[in-house]
Parts: structure tokens; C-alpha cells; sequence
């Protein structure tokens, strides 16, 4: 045990003695390089040199800790190791990261509320009203990041990923309100892949607001700083970024399944998105969208009573008697008609913008069409036609152009599915491309046959501005008309472009040439309505070019014409032309009144034929009711679920959120109590074929046959 001991004596001794002579060695370099000072090189000259065994070279004297000390025969170069780890500066301390990683959330969550509320006043007092929104606000961001730190290990990349994303939204929220009267949807975010071509629909030269830009660059600025001062700490290790994560991931699964959390972030019922962004703020608003988003299952819904109302439909059902002839059938949605002289009343106009519609209006049948939305939206105002679904039955994380179950289509009922068990050949013109509203999947599910987009019009077709002109649709849908199959009727859907949004002075390389006036509105604004009237004024010439074609056509031939929604007149995020001129109260879509959404949501329709049919058309038409009346005009047998849409529009017209107009055409924000069992038999029974377990689902879509 003694040797043992002695050999390990031994072993330690020759290890101190190599240390050092390394040490000796180093000191001596650093002596001839001129790297130690003189005092630090008398210290290391003056040490005690080990004593050398026989056969040892020589071994210079090692250096130790400034002022002699030792520890323990472990002799230091205190010189060497703080030129090797200098001591770090503050900006390297750990609490600059920590402080950095609870500064971010709080400065996206005020940079998003900047953005929206485009007030810096506005936006300390809605903090200082709504302490429990904001503190939940900033607690679901930071387990945002906490989750996003797990992931990356990196407080600047967290910070990024939340940053861009989050920042980006607000301002995209921000200019929709401008533009359409509402913030940003969830079911908006569908359309995030085709964020390039919707900012190619923003008025050029549009105010980004005051509070935007500032905020954006705080935000980076503090993300700058964070890269460059915030170091991660040593002492976080693997597992404390995991606890981290999963903390957040406790927190955001809490948030949404808790009844405390989930009940305030829900609200009071029927509440719209733009109620909930005042009350939460943009992005709590939004994530409570997300939590709501799902349709709920009503409370009558089960097998029994989808069975009974199969009934009820199938006793109620009129026959469709087989016409006398099989019109072929052209449907022409035109973007943003409307009557000019109705919805701007503070303009003179010595010309008339639409000299064919009112001449045609007074000949045939015509009047008021309400449309499912304002100022933007058309992929919602043809699904509605064409499936009868009121958009107030789709959850509220989509709408009908973005259903989550894409098979959902395949189900969904549609008029062109009626039109093709007739024997129909059905076609879709659009003078744009299908890069929007998911057109070329969605409606080959719903039934077309072909699809016709803008790179299928001839290389030479007319534009107007940035668009295909109306008259180009025009000829593109006679000439789609000529080369059909001619064993077949045709139904023919039209869809034209030249008079979306945005409208500014220069859209078009010549002016309107129409005579008008307005004291009430400035150069700009003047402008904007000629670009408007230049639009509405070629989609009237384009109407009349088709219906001269139609009434030398042998065939018979119905045309069903309307406009899909009104125009957006924005100028500002406080003002519309539609505002200026006395056509709305405000702006602000909030606080419009029932009739003023009304008014808002109205354009005008015709219809036309070259064959004489007395068709029975009623003054007001419905995107909900528009489709149900093109199969009894056709004299296409309606499937039960047509059956039951006739059967709902003696009570209503109309639902969308805080939109209902019953038949009579009263408005209200929500459906009455007389109203009430109809609107939840409706949605029941949307419910079971797009969401349900479509207990009547093919019974209420499948075509009729004729026998």
C-alpha cells in the first residue's frame, strides 16, 4: 500500500514539474517577443526552479500569479489568460438577453396596435381601458416565443419569426379596412400565397398611415440590437430551453381550452372581427378568430330530425314543368357595376355613364341585386349564386371560396350541377387569371366542364388599363358560343375584370369622356370617379355589344346581367368617396345601420331573352336566391336542396354577419324571432352536407331526372 502511494507521489511530482517547465517555456517566448512587461518578467525570472534529477536538461523558472501566489502547485500565467478570455463588456452580460427576450413581444403587440389604430393617443388609451386584453395579449406573445426559443436556441430568430409574419398582417389588416370597410379575417389568410396580386388591386400612391412605418422600424431596430448585444447566456442549457417551450406550449393550449381564457377571448356572441379586434386588440382578436373558427354543430342536429326535414322538403317541392324550348343560358357577373347616378348623389353627370343598361332596364325585367359583400370579395358573391349557401353558415376560419374540407365541393350543391344532368354543356370565362379564390380546382368540382382563363384569350385581346377590356370578354364568350358543341345547350358563365379596384387618376391611358361635376369633392377625388365611370361606361357598351349579337342568334339564348358588388371608393382611412358625397354616414362599416348595409350591399341586375319567355322575376334579387330562379327560367328541374332555398326566400333574402334582410326587405343586423326557426332549418342543413355526417346530404343535391 506504501508503494502504491509512492508511485503515485511520484507520477504527481513529474506532472507539476512538466507544468512548469510549459509554463517556463511560455514565459520565456513571451519575454523574447516583447509581450511581458519588465515587472511581470523579473516575477517569472526570480521563481524558485524545481530541483533537476540526473540526466534532466535544465529547467527554466516558471511563471506564477502576479504578486508570488500558488494554489496548490498550480502555478497561473494571469497575463496570458486575459489577453485569451478578456473579461466580457456589459452588452454580453446575460441580463441584456433576458431583458431583450421579454422586450420583443411587448414591442410587436404595441407596433401591431399602432398599426390598426393609426393613433398614438388612441393606442395608450386603449391599453390603459382594456390592462386585461393587453396583459393577455402579451402573455400568449411571449409563449409564442418561448415555443419559437426551443426551436431556434436564438433570441433574434425567435424574435424574426414573430416579427415579420405578425407585422405584415396588421399592415395588410390595416389597408383592407381601408379599402373594404373591414380588417383582416382568418379566412383571409387562405389568400396569404397570392399576397402579390392582391397589393397589385391597391390605389397607387396610398397613405401607409402615420403610425406604420415608425412602428415597423422600432420593432427592427430593437431586433438590430438584439442581434448584435443580446448573447445568449452559458448557463441555459438544452433542457431549460425545453421547460421553456413546453411552458409555452402550456400556455397557448391553456388559453384555448381553459373556460376562463376561452370565454373572454369569445366574447359575447355574434360578435364580428372588427368588435373583436377593439376589444382584444388586433393580434388577440385575431388568434380568438382562429378559436372560433370552427363551425359548431347545431343543437337539433341528428339523424331523426334530418330525416324529417327531408320530409318536409319532398311535401313542399313544386314540380318544374319541361319547357317548351331549352334556352341556352349566359350568365354575365360584371365587376363593380352599378348605377353611378344612385350610389353617387353629390355628382352631375350631363352624360349618361350607362345609356344601354337604363335603355334595356326599361324594356325588360330589372331592379336591385343584394350582394353577400362590399367593395371586394367576388369569389364569394358567384359561389353563393351558384350554390345557394348563405356565407353566414361557413365557419369563420373560411368562407365559401376556402372550404378546409376541399371534398366539401364535391358535395356542395350547384345549379351547374342541374344544368349538366339536363344535358347542358357548362363553361366558366374569366378575362383574368385563376391564380384567386382557388377557381380552377373549385369549379371543376361544383361542375364546369371547361374553364377559360386569361392566357387562353388571344394574344392580340384587347386591354384597357391594367386589365382585358369587357368588350375582349365580350367577344372571347361569342366566340366560345360559336365553336360549342351544338348537340348541346350551353349555360355560359361570364366573369369580367376591366372595372375591379383601384380607381386613380391615370388607371386608364385616356379619360372617360363623359361630362361631369361635383363641387363637393377634390382633383384627386374627381379622378378617381372618372377612372370608375370609364370602367361602369365600357362594361355598358360591352352589355349592349353582346345582346345585339344574341338578338340576331336563331337560338334561343337567356342573359342574366349584375353587378357583384359596389365599387371601393376609399380615400383615406377615415373617409370614402361614398362619405363625402352623402351615399353612407361614415367610413366606418361598424357603425352603419341596417339600412345603410343594406344600401351598401345593392347593385342592379337584368334579364334578357330572344325568344319571348314571360319569365316571372321578382324586383329584388339575392346572391342566396339568384341561382334557385336561373333553374325555373330554364326550366331546370330544382334538386331538393333548391326545393328548400325557394322555400326559405318567403321568409328571406339574405344572411350574412350583421346582414339579414327578410323577404319583405327589411333589414336587421340579426335574423327576428319570426324568422329564426327557418334561418336554423337552412344552416342545419348546409351543416350536414358540407361539416356533418350527411345523413341527407345526396338526397337534398343529387339532380333531378327527368322521366
Amino acid at each position: 500500500m506504501a508503494k502504491k502511494k509512492g508511485k503515485h507521489s511520484a507520477l504527481e511530482a513529474r506532472r507539476r514539474k512538466n507544468r512548469r517547465r510549459q509554463n517556463a517555456e511560455r514565459a520565456a517566448r513571451l519575454a523574447r517577443e516583447g509581450l511581458v512587461p519588465e515587472e511581470e518578467r523579473a516575477v517569472a525570472l526570480a521563481a524558485p526552479a524545481e530541483p533537476q534529477g540526473a540526466g534532466t536538461a535544465p529547467i527554466a523558472p516558471g511563471p506564477v500569479e502576479s504578486g508570488g501566489a500558488q494554489d496548490g502547485g498550480r502555478r497561473r500565467f494571469s497575463l496570458w489568460r486575459r489577453e485569451k478570455k478578456p473579461r466580457a463588456p456589459w452588452r454580453y452580460h446575460p441580463w441584456v438577453w433576458y431583458l431583450m427576450a421579454f422586450l420583443i413581444p411587448l414591442a410587436i403587440l404595441v407596433a401591431t396596435q399602432l398599426i390598426t389604430i393609426q393613433s398614438v393617443e388612441d393606442t395608450v388609451a386603449w391599453i390603459g381601458q382594456n390592462p386585461a386584453a393587453f396583459g393577455l395579449g402579451y402573455l400568449l406573445l411571449l409563449a409564442c416565443e418561448g415555443i419559437l426559443l426551443a426551436i431556434t436556441g436564438g433570441i433574434f430568430s425567435a424574435g424574426l419569426i414573430l416579427t415579420v409574419p405578425l407585422l405584415t398582417m396588421a399592415i395588410v389588416s390595416y389597408f383592407k379596412e381601408v379599402v373594404n370597410g373591414v380588417p383582416l379575417m382568418v379566412s383571409d389568410l387562405a389568400m396569404a400565397t397570392h399576397m402579390g396580386t392582391i397589393a397589385g388591386f391597391m390605389r397607387p400612391g396610398m397613405s401607409f398611415g402615420a403610425c406604420t412605418v415608425p412602428s415597423v422600424l422600432a420593432v427592427l431596430g430593437l431586433l438590430a440590437l438584439t442581434l448584435l448585444f443580446a448573447k445568449r447566456p452559458r448557463r441555459i442549457r438544452w433542457y431549460a430551453s425545453l421547460t421553456v417551450g413546453l411552458c409555452g406550449l402550456l400556455v397557448m393550449v391553456g388559453s384555448a381550452n381553459l373556460p376562463a381564457t376561452r370565454d373572454f377571448l369569445s366574447g359575447p356572441g355574434g360578435e364580428i372581427q372588427a368588435e373583436r379586434n377593439d376589444r382584444l386588440g388586433f393580434l388577440a382578436g385575431l388568434y380568438s378568430g382562429v378559436l372560433d373558427s370552427a363551425v359548431q354543430e347545431p343543437d337539433a342536429y341528428n339523424e331523426n330530425n334530418m330525416n324529417a326535414i327531408l320530409l318536409k322538403v319532398k311535401q313542399n317541392a313544386a314540380s318544374t314543368p319541361a319547357p317548351a324550348v331549352q334556352p341556352n343560358v349566359i350568365m354575365l357577373m360584371s365587376e363593380s357595376f352599378c348605377d353611378p347616378e344612385a350610389v353617387l348623389p353629390g355628382v352631375e353627370f350631363e352624360d349618361d355613364p350607362i345609356p344601354n343598361y337604363r335603355a334595356l332596364a326599361a324594356e325588360w325585367p330589372s331592379g336591385k341585386f343584394l350582394s353577400n359583400t362590399y367593395a371586394g370579395g367576388t369569389g364569394n358573391v358567384e359561389m353563393e349564386v351558384m350554390t345557394g349557401i348563405p356565407i353566414a353558415f361557413v365557419g369563420e376560419g373560411e368562407d365559401l371560396t376556402s372550404l378546409q374540407d376541399e371534398t366539401a365541393y364535391d358535395r356542395a350543391p350547384s345549379i351547374i350541377k342541374a344544368f349538366s344532368a339536363q344535358g347542358y354543356a357548362t363553361e366558366f370565362v374569366h378575362s383574368y387569371t385563376s391564380k384567386l379564390y382557388n377557381r380552377e380546382e373549385n369549379f371543376q368540382r361544383i361542375g364546369f366542364d371547361k374553364l377559360v382563363f386569361e392566357p387562353d384569350f388571344p394574344e392580340d385581346a384587347e386591354r384597357e388599363g391594367p386589365y382585358l377590356s369587357d368588350m375582349a370578354l365580350t367577344e372571347m364568350m361569342i366566340s366560345e358560343f360559336e365553336n360549342r358543341d351544338k348537340s348541346k345547350p350551353l349555360l355560359l358563365y361570364g366573369l369580367s375584370m376591366e372595372n375591379h379596384q383601384p380607381y386613380y387618376t391615370g388607371k386608364f391611358e385616356d379619360s372617360s369622356g363623359l361630362d361631369f361635376s361635383s363641387d363637393k369633392l377634390g382633383e384627386e377625388e374627381l379622378g378617381s370617379i372618372d377612372a370608375l365611370l370609364h370602367g361602369i361606361h365600357d362594361a355598358d357598351a360591352a352589355l349592349g355589344a353582346l345582346l345585339d349579337y344574341f338578338e340576331q342568334c336563331e337560338e334561343p339564348v337567356i342573359v342574366i346581367f349584375w353587378g357583384d358588388h359596389l365599387p371601393g371608393l376609399s380615400m383615406d382611412e377615415e373617409n370614402t368617396i361614398y362619405s363625402e358625397l352623402g351615399y353612407s354616414t361614415t367610413a366606418d362599416t361598424q357603425s352603419w345601420s341596417p339600412e345603410e348595409l343594406k344600401r351598401m350591399h345593392t347593385t342592379r341586375f337584368l334579364v334578357w331573352n330572344n325568344y319571348g319567355a314571360e319569365l316571372d322575376v321578382p324586383e329584388t334579387l339575392s346572391a342566396t336566391g339568384l341561382g334557385v330562379h336561373i333553374l325555373d327560367w330554364a326550366g331546370v328541374p330544382r334538386p331538393l336542396y333548391f326545393q328548400w332555398v325557394d322555400m326559405a326566400l318567403e321568409d328571406m333574402l339574405l344572411y350574412r354577419q350583421r346582414l339579414f334582410v327578410a323577404a319583405d326587405g327589411t333589414p336587421y343586423y340579426e335574423p327576428p324571432e319570426e324568422d329564426q326557426r327557418t334561418v336554423e332549418t337552412y344552416r342545419t342543413i348546409v351543416y350536414d352536407i358540407l361539416y356533418g355526417q350527411g345523413y341527407i346530404a345526396q338526397a337534398m343535391t343529387e339532380p333531378v331526372q327527368r322521366k
